[in-house]
């Protein structure tokens, strides 16, 4: 049944309200929506007299009623597109960052340099975004992900079939108990913020992403102590980590666990910014 109310009339009414809710970024996240639930292009969002049935247009109230209410649009949508790949990244999932990246990039310029075969584990694995990248370009290579959250497992797994993806196996492990055996390379993209810090979040993040991928519920160091201080019992000999920082007050404490510890050497990676972002210890 087609309703009497034009797409273009209706994207004018939403965005006025979430502009008055003052949600950020909301011309292009309600366009993702659009997108995605209509399956049409941005041209024809605009430039197209597109009636809306009942169904679509309840489809889309759906929606933007959550986008009102702040949720993440890669929730809504649940996609997210990723070092060249859309992932699947439904709620309770945390959503994968464009600077995240720069860990799958440099981690691949070493990779792809070995012969060997080699073992890459990837901790704190969520969506799978990182460790499926990887895999997805070296499959001569074996991959783990681990994560304590049983949705991400889930979510992941859901995005190696998705990409088809079978050199890596999924499991739920909490990192700090896990027996690295014959780890070569560790991959790792850390919850890094303080517990006191969550509060300070914008309201997409802190009350949509979990928790849990969020902060380490102390001071946001637990990761960083925990894969400098035992380097040499998780990895091989001549094995190396790579691990993203944040641009935040805990960049200063991380530097001073690498210097306190003698034992390891790192490179720093800078993002799109010029932001610290990425490390690599050896």
């Amino acid at each position: 049944i087609l309703n009497k109310m034009l797409l273009s009339d209706y994207l004018i009414k939403k965005q006025e309200k979430l502009k008055k809710l003052k949600i950020s970024e909301y011309k292009i996240k309600s366009e993702m929506i659009i997108e995605n639930e209509l399956s049409v292009s941005k041209k024809q969002i605009y430039f197209s007299k597109i009636f809306l049935s009942d169904y679509q247009l309840s489809a889309l109230d759906e929606n933007f009623d959550k986008l009102e209410l702040d949720f993440p649009v890669q929730h809504i949508i649940e996609k997210t597109f990723f070092y060249e790949c859309e992932f699947f990244t439904p709620s309770k999932v945390f959503i994968p960052r464009a600077e995240t990246e720069i860990l799958v990039d440099k981690a691949h310029d070493y990779i792809e340099k070995k012969k060997n075969k080699l073992k890459i584990v990837d901790l704190c694995t969520g969506s799978g975004c990182i460790v499926l990248s990887l895999a997805k370009k070296n499959p001569e290579h074996d991959f783990i992900g681990l994560d304590s959250s049983i949705d991400a497992i889930n979510v992941s797994k859901i995005n190696s079939e998705k990409l088809k993806v079978v050199n890596v196996n999924f499991k739920k492990e909490n990192a700090f108990e896990y027996d690295f055996k014959n780890v070569d390379i560790i991959t790792c993209n850390p919850p890094y913020l303080a517990i006191n810090e969550i509060e300070t979040l914008e309201n997409s993040v802190k009350n949509h992403d979990p928790l849990d991928a969020l902060t380490d519920h102390y001071d946001g160091l637990l990761f960083y102590k925990f894969l400098v201080n035992n380097f040499e019992k998780i990895v091989n000999k001549g094995g190396t980590i790579f691990f993203e920082i944040p641009s935040s007050d805990v960049t200063n404490k991380i530097f001073d666990i690498l210097s306190e510890n003698n034992k390891v050497k790192y490179e720093i990676f800078k993002d799109f910014e010029g932001n610290n972002r990425v490390i690599r210890i050896y």
